[in-house]
């Protein structure tokens, strides 16, 4: 696959010598005239942009550091800085622009062996930045990664395992925040195509009319820009996985040729006679209801009984309160040491607001949450004022009737000098205590009404009211 690269230069004289310069050995991408710069970048996915300074405007710090955030990682940039005064001007703004994303300052009368030895070295970044990234990925999603106390969660992991080394096409649901990308990289990791590339595309992050381009690619002058031919993420992901995020967002004109292309293993390129066999396992993800879509006439019912094969539904982390605790120590422990902190863990207070919080955001919003936390801290041990306002209130008791619990946890010794299992156990319990006290009291004793309102099963719910002590017959009415 030859390395993209996004030409924005408003000097029409210079775009055609510019891209005669580089079409021999990357796939150029040119701003059609009277275009928006900025949106039009952004919507456009590439391992390299020129830019001509001329476009950058009165901010052109602000600009740079839009055009750059593209990608991810994001775009490398090198600037085109015209000759003369002109591009001395710009040098001397060297290091303010390369704070704004810039890699390299080029002038326009550089030889055609210079600019394509500028233009490699940043593609070359880029892929090394990509390929880090992909190997973070891979060496840490593993679905052991998602140990779980929870009944739900070990059922999914179970079917999850039977799936991941079959071609089976997959449909993973869940709020948002709940893991849907990171546990199709772990489904992916440890299937038979673990070797092959891994691709995904935010269905809801892309304009319709590029939507289908990104998809399937297109043949050279297909549309205005399209210079070359380039490859879609089928084709990218040929002998791998092809992960389609946020599928319920995607235009139903679109989904007819989805579903054609996982029909027949075939795709179609834009403006291109000839069919391209592929071969890729397809999984995809939404936080939508698409059987009410369905019913609503906004997705395909034949595209979405071919997409979920197996659905996997992640429950959110309300409903997994079990792990929690372990969750929150795991991701300071990350932090700990990415960000060489001496953060050991939350206090006891801390730990009992995390329990109670309804996590909104589940486990992304965990993640951010104990990243500033452990980020921001002055000490060792994580109190309710490292904690952001909204969890706090939960601990003051703002909130408690959105979980069940009444009143807010007491004060539990979860000090250094205990086991963590010990003192994690004990926070468990006195949870567990006050939630099904809570629960029977609302069902009056009714075991398989609050086993229905718990979303567990009743055999769990009476083990649990054996370990915490607790006699149905009490709330009987």
């Amino acid at each position: 696959m030859l390395p993209r690269v996004i030409l924005a230069a408003p000097r029409l004289s210079s775009a055609p010598w510019l891209a005669d310069q580089l079409q021999d050995e990357f796939e150029v991408l040119v701003l059609p005239r009277g275009a928006e710069w900025i949106g039009w970048i952004q919507q456009h996915t590439g391992d390299v942009l020129v830019i001509d300074h001329e476009l950058l405007g009165a901010t052109p710090l602000a600009a740079l550091k839009k055009a750059a955030a593209g990608g991810t990682p994001p775009l490398s940039v090198a600037l085109i800085g015209g000759q003369g005064s002109e591009l001395a001007e710009v040098e001397a703004r060297r290091a303010e622009l390369i704070t704004a994303g810039t890699h390299a300052v080029l002038g326009r009368t550089l030889e055609k062996g210079e600019l394509r030895d500028a233009v490699r070295a940043l593609a070359r970044r880029r892929q090394e930045e990509i390929d880090a990234t992909a190997q973070l990925a891979e060496d840490s999603s593993r679905l052991s990664d998602f140990a779980s106390e929870s009944p739900k969660m070990k059922e999914l992991l179970a079917v999850a395992r039977k799936v991941a080394r079959a071609d089976t096409s997959l449909l993973i649901t869940g709020e948002t925040g709940t893991g849907k990308e990171y546990l199709t990289q772990a489904i992916h990791a440890e299937g038979r195509r673990a070797k092959g590339p891994f691709v995904a595309i935010n269905c809801a992050a892309m304009a319709e009319s590029l939507m289908e381009s990104e998809l399937f690619g297109h043949a050279p002058g297909a549309f205005t820009g399209a210079i070359q031919r380039r490859r879609g993420c089928f084709e990218l992901a040929h002998g791998g996985t092809l992960f389609l995020d946020e599928i319920g967002e995607m235009p139903m004109a679109l989904q007819s040729k989805l579903l054609r292309a996982l029909q027949e293993r075939k795709i179609q390129p834009i403006g291109d006679e000839k069919a391209v066999d592929v071969d890729v396992r397809i999984i995809a993800a939404t936080n939508r209801n698409l059987e009410t879509e369905v019913e609503a006439k906004r997705f395909r019912a034949d595209l979405y009984f071919r997409l979920s094969v197996v659905t996997l539904d992640i429950p959110p982390l309300r409903e997994r309160r079990q792990d929690i605790l372990r969750m929150a120590q795991n991701h300071v422990e990350h932090f700990a040491s990415v960000l060489r902190s001496n953060v050991q863990g939350f206090d006891d207070a801390s730990l009992a607001a995390l329990l109670v919080y309804p996590w909104p955001g589940n486990v992304r919003e965990m993640i951010n949450l104990v990243e500033r936390a452990v980020l921001l801290a002055d000490g060792t041990w994580l109190g309710l004022e490292d904690l952001p306002p909204a969890v706090r209130r939960y601990r003051q008791g703002a909130s408690q009737e959105h979980v069940g619990v009444a009143g807010a946890p007491p004060e539990l010794d979860v000090s250094p000098s205990r086991g963590w299992k010990e003192a994690r156990d004990e926070v468990l319990l006195d949870f567990d205590r006050r939630y099904f006290t809570a629960l029977l009291k609302t069902t009056r004793g009714n075991a398989g009404e609050a086993a229905d309102l718990a979303g567990i099963p009743a055999r769990t719910l009476y083990d649990a009211l054996k370990r915490a002590g607790i006699r149905r017959e009490d709330f009987l009415a």
